[in-house]
């Protein structure tokens, strides 16, 4: 099993003022499906003390993004993507 950077968008559920889409960059094994994925993203955020960041993790065409719980950009976290 080969693993590779992936990098996560992450964008708010609700869009609240001071939240924006963010990316994470996780370690996971190329044919990683949701399931794994979902794991990876609960795992990062539980390590920096962020508990229930995650709402959902969903497909588009882009691929994977992870739908964040606005309460969590309390925290400092991810890069800002623009």
């Amino acid at each position: 099993m080969k693993k590779t950077a992936t990098t996560i968008r992450c964008v708010p559920r609700y869009g609240y003022e001071g939240t924006e889409v963010r990316t994470i960059d996780l370690d996971l094994a190329d044919s990683a499906d949701e399931h794994e994925l979902a794991e990876a993203v609960g795992k990062w955020f539980n390590e920096r003390g962020i508990a229930d960041a995650v709402y959902d993790i969903t497909l588009d065409d882009d691929g994977f993004f992870t739908v964040v719980n606005d309460e969590a950009y309390a925290a400092e976290w991810g890069t800002p993507l623009f």
